[in-house]
């Protein structure tokens, strides 16, 4: 598909709608034969990151897919005279992509947070999307285990769809300085959201708000 860009403080980002993301997600997928393709979820905290950072910035520039994730963000494209067509948070993006796979039987690999994170993300994700295919998941913090060997679990795998949670910008220099190795369709920094999923409907009480937003409400 061809891609829409608007620039923000150099960054290229996509200018598409939440059911626009479904299906270049789909396109980079059918199109990627495991050649591991980049999606990035910036926000005006990542723009300003990548302004200090130029590894940073370089990595947001080779992105394959970037899709605006803030009010700043939105207000930037607003003052070039060149709205986005919608705001569309991480979550969001999360979202639509487990819904899409689950409809066309793509396959997910969760990787981010302390022992027991993803795997408690996958049973959370699983009660909303029944039929989603998750195949593995492994905490994000290798000093336990060696880096080798969970590139290698995951390229056995093979996923169509790789969520990376390690924390920006760390996750997205990761999956950059791994791409080639990794034999994945799409790998997606996902700060946050593995985490909020391992703990949905536990100590928090979770909600997400029509724009895709979580609303975290803390239980006493």
């Amino acid at each position: 598909m061809q891609r829409d860009l608007i620039k923000i403080l150099g960054v290229n980002i996509d200018n598409v709608t939440l059911e626009e993301v479904g299906l270049f997600v789909k396109d980079l997928i059918e199109n990627s034969n495991k050649n591991c393709k980049m999606v990035v979820s910036p926000n005006t905290e990542f723009i300003m990151t990548a302004w200090k950072d130029k590894e940073f910035y370089e990595v947001l520039k080779h992105a394959d897919f970037s899709t605006p994730d803030s009010v700043g963000v939105s207000i930037g494209g607003k003052l070039q005279k060149r709205p986005f067509k919608e705001r569309i948070p991480g979550q969001s993006v999360f979202r639509k992509t487990l819904e899409v796979g689950e409809k066309e039987g793509w396959t997910f690999y969760f990787l981010g947070g302390e022992d027991g994170i993803a795997q408690k993300a996958k049973e959370n994700v699983l009660k909303d999307y029944p039929n989603c295919k998750i195949v593995g998941c492994h905490e994000g913090f290798f000093e336990n285990h060696n880096e080798k060997e969970v590139i290698n679990e995951i390229n056995e795998l093979q996923p169509n769809v790789l969520f990376v949670a390690m924390g920006a910008p760390l996750q997205e220099k990761w999956i950059y300085s791994h791409q080639k190795e990794l034999k994945v369709d799409v790998a997606f920094g996902q700060r946050r959201y593995i985490w909020l999923w391992s703990r949905k409907n536990k100590t928090c009480s979770n909600s997400i708000s029509k724009d895709g937003n979580w609303m975290v409400v803390a239980t006493i």
